[in-house]
């Protein structure tokens, strides 16, 4: 394989992140609802022995790229909801697909009973829940690991399949509004969701709903169910019958979008040897910077008007020549978690963790060791798959993603603050999207364990900081954001 082609495979698959995000906006939100709507509103609208059967069509720039069924319908306890959402997907000429497959069971009053979501296109990841009095028990099943989290559930939790398309329209007039909180199923978080009806649309209703720092726009039939929805950055799911869905299957699969040359940012001046770039001054257009993170040391906006941005490359604080800052305590657990992804505690990593830094005490040293221990020993490789930190380890293979939850979790089993940093980086012929881990060495210091750079270059543009909930949010960027060099040190 081409070296050219190696390095994009390895920082491409940042953009599944954003892709399921859309998924987790579009499709319904595809989660666990607790919903405060008007008193005894939801009860008194659902019709009885309701059944439902929609076909949805998922389209990007008018592209077909996949569809979302579901079916509710009766049983003795109340009812079953399947509900299964495909993405079909190109990269480098192989096609791909992502699908989620969700099964819930309701009671007679739309109460959750349980549920089964198993994200297919990745290895065997699988979340499962159940209710229990006041309590949601959620656990997620990866390889031979498994982790779970508990959540309060005082309040009616509801699937946004079976219940929003019913009523989300109906007894509703412009103006009104709710609030919602979704069980993300990439951050196993509650996450907030704002609806509010916007205007009249001939017969329909378009309800606008904020997530994540993304904005959906849905319009309702008079029967208060979702015939289309819309995101800014091009996606849009409408209301297809079955027979259009499976012409679009059967159909040339070579027409499937490259989600590479999709979401690539193509720039006129050429960087020669972008990984010794130490400071870089760049042109952005087509976003809305104040959506994303400027430190105002590594990255400044320089004239917010004109979208001017400087990046420079900063290593660790010399102790002779600079203060240390230091990280209380409460600001530092964040940086410091395991989590189901970043599952430090699994035996296997803090050994492996271990092993590496040995017994070098200095923070900085370690994270350097640990960074390229995992540039050397993790095959750069497209892998459609939710990273796991405890399944890479054992696969020693993937793209940017692996690469930075494994050093993630090997950090953090040292008790070294690490974070990550989604962006874009210059490869060959433009911005390609990636990401990438920050550590806390007496300040926030770039390292790119799958480029092998302990101090990452200037062409590293992070837009946001922190897990898949924030990833998500590089859907903003997508498709939009246009970048011009106007200056390096190259």
């Amino acid at each position: 394989m081409k070296k050219a082609r190696v390095t994009k495979i390895s920082v491409c698959l940042l953009i599944l992140a954003s892709w399921i995000g859309m998924m987790v906006l579009l499709i319904d939100k595809e989660g666990l609802i607790t919903a405060d709507p008007p008193k005894n509103f939801v009860r008194t609208i659902i019709p009885a022995a309701t059944y439902l059967d929609t076909w949805k069509g998922i389209y990007i720039d008018n592209r077909w790229v996949g569809y979302n069924h579901s079916v509710l319908t009766p049983t003795e306890k109340g009812y079953r909801l399947n509900s299964k959402s495909y993405l079909r997907f190109k990269m480098f000429n192989q096609l791909n697909s992502l699908s989620l497959l969700t099964i819930q069971e309701l009671d007679s009053g739309y109460r959750l009973i349980n549920f089964n979501t198993r994200i297919s296109g990745v290895a065997g990841i699988t979340l499962s829940g159940r209710r229990l009095d006041d309590q949601l028990i959620v656990e997620i099943h990866y390889g031979d690991s498994s982790y779970q989290k508990t959540f309060s559930a005082e309040d009616d939790i509801f699937l946004d399949q079976s219940i929003l398309q019913i009523y989300r329209g109906k007894g509703l007039k412009v103006g009104d509004s709710y609030a919602l909180s979704i069980l993300n199923p990439l951050t196993l978080k509650t996450e907030k969701i704002e609806i509010r009806a916007v205007k009249k649309d001939g017969d329909s209703l378009v309800m606008e709903t904020q997530f994540a720092g993304l904005v959906s726009r849905s319009w309702i039939d008079k029967d208060g169910q979702v015939i289309r929805e819309e995101t800014p950055n091009g996606w849009v799911i409408k209301r297809e019958d079955r027979t259009t869905i499976e012409r679009y299957l059967a159909g040339a699969q070579g027409d499937a979008v490259d989600i590479l040359r999709h979401s690539s940012v193509l720039i006129s001046k050429k960087v020669n040897n972008p990984r010794d770039i130490h400071s870089m001054t760049i042109r952005v257009r087509g976003v809305d910077l104040k959506n994303f993170f400027f430190d105002g040391t590594r990255q400044k906006v320089i004239d917010p008007v004109e979208g001017i941005i400087e990046i420079s490359s900063i290593g660790p604080p010399s102790e002779e020549t600079e203060q240390l800052e230091a990280l209380q305590s409460d600001n530092a657990s964040p940086f410091l978690k395991s989590s189901a992804w970043v599952d430090f505690d699994n035996p296997s990593i803090r050994s492996m963790s271990e092993k590496i830094v040995g017994g070098e005490q200095d923070r900085w040293r370690a994270a350097k060791m640990i960074g390229n221990w995992v540039y050397e020993n993790v095959e750069k490789a497209f892998i459609s798959e939710i990273p796991v930190a405890s399944s890479i380890l054992k696969n020693r293979k993937g793209d940017c993603n692996e690469h930075t939850v494994l050093f993630l979790a090997l950090a953090r089993a040292q008790g070294i603050p690490a974070e990550t940093c989604s962006g874009l980086v210059y490869l060959n012929d433009g911005f390609y999207y990636h990401a990438w881990p920050k550590v806390f060495v007496g300040k926030w210091v770039h390292l790119d364990p799958t480029l092998g750079q302990s101090v990452a270059d200037a062409t590293h543009f992070e837009l946001v900081s922190g897990d898949f909930s924030s990833q998500a949010k590089i859907a903003l960027a997508i498709g939009k954001i246009n970048i011009e060099i106007v200056e390096s040190d190259d």
